[in-house]
């Protein structure tokens, strides 16, 4: 744990006295870099307050006054994320609150865990919610943790058969050899984050976004040979020599597919090889 975590763990702390304060709060929570050890000097610290009934606009704004913010900005209800947000700072430091309550929260759990949704939105919350350190009453959270700690195999599959889909390689060898550069560099980052999810199911972990994804690698024990350093490769060799990047782009799309053969043998993935190694017409 370094310095910028300790010292924005106790920030989060002071702040959170505030939150559970209010009647209607039962659980508030650190997560993002802060809860998982590897915050820097430009974190900020990602609360998640939730409540027993909605939050008002009064209560959030009255609270963030309590707590000494500055320079916030409160967003309303947003219904794909399930809940509230705002943002404002303390002591330099900028802080995002994620609200919601306690019956979407168990809603979003069952949906991924006994219905194998695999929304990224969803499991961002469960991600979240597992690296994520209490800062009032752990009971509630603690539960959610242990039900989110049993990854279905089912989603496993739904993550894999959703993502595991790659356009054709030789839209990408044509990109290459036009030097078409920007669009080339659209396609690997396309092509990255789909190997990214459908390793993320087949190594069963939740979605967390795509910040601090070097770190998330490194959970990772089904991935092709050196991942995190091919993936940093690629970039680099696509400005000297575009149709070689691809070509080692490809190569880990394949190692992909034999490991979701091998460790998720009852998903058939024939079309989605077949549809990545289709040729163009010459």
């Amino acid at each position: 744990m370094n310095e910028a975590c300790l010292w924005r763990q106790t920030l989060a702390r002071q702040i959170a006295v505030h939150y559970s304060a209010h009647p209607k709060v039962t659980t508030v929570m650190v997560g993002g870099s802060v809860a998982r050890g590897y915050a820097d000097h430009f974190s900020d610290i990602d609360l998640g307050v939730f409540w027993a009934a909605p939050p008002t606009e009064k209560a959030r704004r009255a609270i963030i006054k309590g707590a000494g913010g500055g320079r916030a900005s409160l967003l309303p209800f947003h219904r794909e994320a399930g809940g509230w947000s705002e943002q404002f700072e303390v002591a330099g430091v900028t802080i995002d609150v994620r609200h919601m309550t306690v019956e979407t929260t168990e809603r979003i759990l069952a949906d991924t865990l006994e219905r194998a949704d695999p929304s990224l939105t969803k499991q961002q919350h469960l991600a979240a919610l597992l690296s994520a350190l209490p800062l009032s009453d752990p009971a509630l959270l603690t539960r959610w943790q242990q039900q989110a700690r049993v990854y279905p195999q089912e989603l496993s599959m739904a993550m894999v058969q959703t993502y595991l889909r790659f356009r054709p390689a030789w839209e990408q060898e044509m990109l290459a050899e036009r030097n078409d550069l920007l669009v080339l560099y659209e396609a690997f980052c396309i092509a990255q984050q789909h190997l990214l999810l459908a390793l993320m199911g087949l190594n069963h972990l939740y979605y967390p976004g795509f910040k601090w994804v070097d770190q998330f690698m490194r959970q990772m024990s089904i991935t092709p040979p050196q991942l995190a350093s091919r993936f940093q490769q690629l970039f680099g060799i696509v400005s000297i020599d575009p149709l070689a990047a691809v070509y080692q782009l490809h190569e880990l799309i394949e190692e992909t597919f034999v490991l979701v053969e091998i460790h998720l043998h009852e998903i058939d993935i024939s079309q989605a090889r077949a549809r990545f190694q289709e040729r163009g017409a010459n």
